[in-house]
């Protein structure tokens, strides 16, 4: 049987992307999957033809400030946001983990693909997150658990289906997210900044459930 693929696109400012790659092969290569990653977002625009099965995304795309030594795009272009949606519409698998929803100014296709968008977040504190009652493959097995992190406020389309929430001065925001997109599926994880979130056995659980339900295993 052959190996499905798994490409990590990677670019943008305030995240450790080389330490998240890592992290990633260490995940899921050991489950049997090959791993790649990439600064090259160019690589979303040849997606329809790279044969990979699915994309585990962690950028942050944001307009540079001034004094930040940072020479990353602000955006996905056109050609980047198209190539991705027309894969996932035709049956691709995306993962977007923490920061891929800062968008910068990406095309609004982009926001619509990922089922919504990064506003802010506090200083980084301890929250719990917590699963809803209603049963999802991504959440099977996994409890509430409480993570140090940054705590992301999204703006979100209302269809997309909620599986765990986490509460910020009384309000429940969308911890993790899913849609359907075509014959593609889409899941948005909002935690994930640092080993401190990586390294916890249910974060662990929940990519690589989100990873299968996503192909279709």
């Amino acid at each position: 049987m052959t190996p499905q693929r798994i490409l990590i696109p990677l670019c943008g400012m305030w995240h450790p992307f080389d330490g998240f790659a890592a992290f990633t092969k260490s995940l899921f290569e050991p489950a049997g999957y090959v791993v790649e990653s990439t600064y090259d977002l160019d690589s979303l625009a040849r997606l329809p033809a790279g044969g990979y099965d699915l994309v585990v995304s962690y950028t942050s795309l944001s307009k540079h400030r001034q004094g930040m030594n940072d020479a990353g795009p602000e955006q996905l272009t056109d050609a980047q946001v198209d190539g991705l949606t027309r894969w996932v519409r035709a049956g691709g698998g995306l993962l977007a983990v923490h920061s891929a929803t800062v968008v910068g100014a990406s095309n609004p296709a982009y926001v619509a693909l990922l089922g919504g968008a990064f506003i802010s977040h506090p200083p980084q504190f301890a929250f719990t997150v917590y699963p809803l009652p209603r049963e999802h493959p991504i959440t099977a097995g996994v409890e509430a658990f409480t993570v140090h992190d940054e705590f992301y406020i999204q703006r979100y389309d209302p269809s997309v289906q909620i599986h765990m929430v986490a509460l910020d001065r009384g309000v429940a925001h969308p911890m993790v997210w899913t849609r359907n997109d075509g014959a593609g599926r889409v899941a948005h994880i909002a935690m994930g900044h640092s080993e401190l979130v990586w390294d916890l056995p249910p974060y662990r659980r929940l990519l690589l459930q989100a990873a299968a339900w996503l192909l279709g295993c």
